[in-house]
This record gives structure tokens, C-alpha cells and sequence, in this order.
């Protein structure tokens, strides 16, 4: 009898070609059935109930800095982590078949994208309109086919929606790279596979003399790299912590300098390895 879980998706927030799209089948192969969600929280929620096998959702950007929501989508949801990727940001500007560069006076796209090109939009001096997604915005210009406007987005996007490209490489630094974690409903069991990180669910937290104790812990047991705290919950309570650890010593280390501390541990797995302008994740056999 076949696996029913093998016609589950991976749920990823965002349009078809948004980022985490494309990292989404980065991680997992071309062929991949994926399920578009609105939110991180509700591509978790899709593991969670089992209409998803796994969701690929962003956590942080080298420019911008964290994505808002990923800790209460992690500690609202029961779900683990069982890998990374690391991808590349390289914008394109985006615009309706025939329209050229004069012609735009307003440009559009998700708040973090438009912010990861700010210098380069206001020594242009044209307008700016934010995007719930910067697919979306690029499926409403094809639609629209507005000539005044423009879309700042992916490659893949000029493709996928019959787009025009009057430039790339938009960012205001050169290592701009969006970092994902690989959700599953369950952390991933013990392999031959390096698992060198691992996050932890910490709170609620009341003092915060306790997640600095908590660094120190982690420290004093081998704990490398530790983010004390990495992401937290809009209420300033809750937080996904995370460090890198000899292989195998994750699990210990957290449940020992976690132990007087509300806390949930996430898994461990293999970092994606950073290769010049970007990273390249093992792919993984999704069911």
C-alpha cells in the first residue's frame, strides 16, 4: 500500500516564486508538491495538522534581521527542525512587458525586500508602495499590467508571471542571504547525518537574568555560537534559542541548561554550508 504521506506538500508562506518558494525546492528538489500559505504561522500550522509534511518558513535576513512571528508560529504549533537553507537574495527589478525604467514611478514588494534595497530605491528617488508578498506583487503587476509600475522580486518571477527585467542584482550589500528553517511534525531521529545545531523553545520567561544564566550554561557545556535569545514572541516571554554543539551533544546540552527553564527542545541537524553568495543544503526526501 502506498504511504499516504507521500502526497503531502511542503507548505511554504508567500506566492508561487516568492523566496521561501525557491527554498523550498532548493531544499527538497524541483518536483516537490508545495502548499502556498499566507503566513510562517500558518505553513507550521499545515505540519501540525497534517496537511503538510514539512514547511519552509524564513527566519532571518543578513541585512534586515529577523522575520517577525517565527517564534509564536514554533511555540503555537507542535512541530520540530530537521534542516536549514540558505539562499541567496539577488532582486530583480520587475516590470510590465514593454515598460522601460522612465516609465516607473512607483515601485512595490514585500516591506523586507523594498527595506534590503532602500539606499539603491532613494538614489533612484521613485516612490515606494509595500507588498504583502513579493510574488504576489508580482502576480498583480502581471495582471494589472500597469507601465508605472515596477516590482522588486526574484528572477524566477519575470518567468513564472511573464515579467519583464530592467535590472538585477538590486541590494544594498552584496551578501544580502535569507536564512529558513525545514519544519516537520517531529524533530528529526538519530542518523548518520552531523547534527551540529540545535533550537530550543524557551518560556514564558519572566527576568531577564534568566536567559543571560542561560547563556552561560550553554557555554560552560560546549554550547558554540550560542543566541541567547535568537527570536522572540511579540509579548517579550517566549524564545527560539539556538546553538551549534559537537555532533550528538545537542540534546544533552539543552536539557541540562534548559532544566530549570519551561522549554521545548526543536531538534538538531546539519547547518547549511555559506559557498561564496550563497549555501547549498542536502536535499532531503520529503514524504
Amino acid at each position: 500500500m502506498a504511504d499516504p504521506k507521500r502526497a503531502l506538500p511542503v507548505a511554504f508562506p508567500g506566492a508561487p516564486g516568492a523566496y521561501s518558494h525557491d527554498a523550498a525546492l532548493r531544499f527538497f528538489g524541483d518536483a516537490t508538491p508545495t502548499l502556498t500559505c499566507k503566513t510562517a504561522a500558518e505553513a507550521v500550522a499545515a505540519v501540525g495538522a497534517g496537511r503538510a509534511g514539512h514547511a519552509v518558513i524564513p527566519v532571518e535576513n543578513t541585512i534586515t534581521g529577523c522575520f517577525a512571528g517565527v517564534a509564536e508560529a514554533l511555540f503555537d504549533t507542535e512541530v520540530g527542525v530537521i534542516g536549514e537553507v540558505v539562499l541567496p537574495i539577488r532582486h530583480c527589478l520587475l516590470a510590465a512587458p514593454g515598460a522601460a525604467l522612465e516609465d516607473l514611478s512607483v515601485v512595490t514588494s514585500h516591506p523586507i525586500a523594498l527595506a534590503q534595497c532602500r539606499d539603491w530605491l532613494a538614489n533612484w528617488g521613485v516612490a515606494t508602495r509595500p507588498s504583502a508578498d513579493t510574488a504576489e506583487a508580482a502576480r498583480a503587476l502581471a495582471k494589472s499590467k500597469d507601465a508605472a509600475l515596477g516590482v522588486i522580486g526574484s528572477l524566477s518571477l519575470a518567468d513564472m508571471y511573464g515579467l519583464d527585467v530592467l535590472a538585477e542584482g538590486l541590494s544594498d550589500r552584496s551578501d544580502n542571504r535569507n536564512r529558513f528553517l525545514v519544519v516537520a511534525d517531529a524533530p528529526a531521529e538519530a542518523g548518520e547525518e552531523a547534527r551540529l545545531r540545535t533550537a530550543v523553545l524557551v518560556g514564558p520567561v519572566t527576568t531577564p537574568r534568566a536567559l543571560k544564566t542561560l547563556r552561560i550554561q550553554l557555554e560552560s557545556l560546549g554550547a558554540r555560537r550560542a543566541r541567547v535569545p535568537y527570536l522572540g514572541s511579540e509579548d517579550g516571554t517566549r524564545y527560539l534559542v539556538e546553538f551549534d554543539h559537537a555532533e550528538g551533544a545537542g540534546g544533552e546540552i539543552a536539557a541540562q541548561a534548559c532544566a530549570a527553564l519551561p522549554h521545548r527542545c526543536l531538534g538538531s541537524w546539519k547547518p547549511a554550508v555559506v559557498n561564496g553568495n550563497g549555501a547549498r543544503a542536502a536535499r532531503l526526501s520529503h514524504p
